[in-house]
């Protein structure tokens, strides 16, 4: 049978240049997906995705084997083009097994007068065990003035459970449990649009108003959301749920993009993440309902929105259950 014959018969493609054109037709079938088939679909494995590495101290890494520009990228966390530009790599921009890399991470601090890894921690949010353990620190953890620190990609909001500072204590917002109660009565309908920006019972309130596109808890990935989003139009400001300090600014947050960190009494904290612009800043006293930032699309969302959370020391508790 020739060639093109085969072809048309497996695919349906390229009818009108077939002689035997009705005989091409009578064989073709639209393939049956559904699940009365007999015979099972074919099933494609989907390859793994690239395992994310800490970069060494050192900076250097080595090429291993099938290692492409993209693949070396994506395994530290950093753009196709920063590896190019620090090694002066040249189209196509193949790179061989054993050559020698230089990695520049995608966050980084240069230590000032006064400067620990303690204060360095508080500063970005971040874990004091894993800032030493990515730059080679040992204890008594001493650091220089002008040297280069990496900083961990993931944040750790525990660092900055430790209350709030004198003068702003006694701010009489009951303290929401870790763990909620689970009761045999049917929960009642969650809300689909969160309530205008008013203080309920708990002290705190709804840091906007707008449509909740996603709730607390597990996802359909089977990515667990530790708070809610909360889409609004673009520009919007953005109150603080409640009186506290703004402990933590980032601008360029992996994931978040522009984020506001506030604590409250009692190791509570607050998170705004996805913010347009940014109005406050780092040590700023904030009460109720005082706006914080706008509403944006920084981070990984396309659509104006709101990620926000609450958490109290490492456990993240549904605004639903604390905001009436």
């Amino acid at each position: 049978m020739p060639l093109e014959l085969r072809s048309g018969l497996k695919s349906c493609s390229g009818l009108f240049l077939l002689g035997a054109t009705a005989l091409v037709l009578s064989a073709c079938q639209t393939p049956n997906l559904g699940l009365t088939r007999s015979t099972p679909a074919d099933v494609i494995v989907a390859p793994l995705r690239q395992p994310v590495e800490p970069i060494p101290a050192s900076r250097m890494v080595t090429v291993r084997e099938n290692d492409t520009l993209y693949g070396v990228a994506t395994r530290y966390q950093v753009t196709p083009q920063s590896i190019i530009e620090e090694n002066s790599l040249l189209p196509p921009y193949i790179i061989a097994k054993g050559q020698a890399l230089k990695i520049v991470p995608r966050r980084t601090h240069i230590v000032r007068p006064g400067d620990s890894v303690y204060v360095i921690s508080q500063r970005y949010a971040v874990s004091q065990y894993q800032l030493a353990e990515l730059n080679d620190l040992a204890p008594p953890f001493e650091l220089t003035v002008g040297q280069t620190l990496q900083l961990p990609n993931s944040l750790d909001f525990s660092v900055l459970d430790i209350g709030l500072p004198g003068g702003i204590s006694e701010t009489n917002i009951a303290q929401p449990a870790s763990t909620v109660a689970k009761s045999s009565a049917p929960a009642a309908p969650r809300k689909r649009f969160v309530a205008p920006s008013s203080a309920g019972g708990s002290g705190f309130i709804w840091p906007v108003e707008g449509e909740v596109i996603s709730e607390f808890g597990p996802s359909q990935r089977g990515v667990h959301n530790d708070g809610v989003n909360i889409a609004a139009k673009e520009g919007v400001a953005v109150g603080a749920a409640a009186k506290g300090r703004v402990a933590f600014v980032g601008t360029n947050i992996k994931s978040f993009g522009k984020l506001v960190l506030v604590k409250h009494d009692g190791g509570i904290i607050t998170a705004y993440a996805h913010l347009g612009e940014i109005t406050v800043k780092e040590g700023d006293i904030v009460t109720a309902g005082q706006a914080i930032g706008t509403i944006g699309t920084s981070g990984r969302v396309v659509r104006p929105q709101l990620h926000f959370e609450i958490r109290k020391s490492r456990q993240p508790i549904d605004p639903r259950n604390v905001i009436s």
